[in-house]
């Protein structure tokens, strides 16, 4: 199974960043190829959130189911990501750095769930691994733009 890490430090307090993250309305600003992210059920940030993120990769369009696992407001949350041939588990983890920054991590671990993502998966963690370092330097950017 593929395993992506990676991190950032931002410009702004931990309850900052949080809102950031959760507003679904700014999703798409700082997710690459991310259309729109529709809440389905519950509370963003509580275990039991369900939310269908929209893609579109050139003619390619595909949704994402999200459902929140586990919470920790403000520190830890814990996704379970199923669809277009592929089951992840996203964590993201943040932290206070000082009084007005924050560490924020991301660990995917995913996995095919066909045998032609099974085969492709592993071999596009690269791809995957930039493109989240470069989904993490966007939401920097927006956050310490606000």
């Amino acid at each position: 199974m593929p395993t992506v890490e990676t991190a950032t430090e931002i410009e702004a307090p931990p309850d900052v960043v949080t809102g950031v993250l959760l507003d679904a309305d700014l999703a798409p600003q700082w997710t690459a190829g991310l259309e729109r992210l529709e809440l389905v059920d519950g509370v963003p940030g509580e275990a039991g959130c369900v939310g269908h993120a929209h893609y579109r990769q050139g003619s390619r369009s595909y949704t994402l189911v999200d459902v929140l696992e586990e919470s920790v407001p403000g520190e830890f949350y814990r996704a379970r990501i199923s669809g277009a041939g592929i089951a992840a588990t996203v964590e993201t983890t943040l932290a206070a750095v000082g009084e007005d920054a924050t560490s924020i991590s991301i660990r995917w671990v995913g996995r095919g769930t066909n045998p032609i993502t099974r085969m492709t998966l592993p071999l596009m963690k690269r791809r995957i691994a930039r493109a989240a370092a470069e989904d993490l330097a966007s939401l920097r950017r927006l956050v310490e733009q606000i």
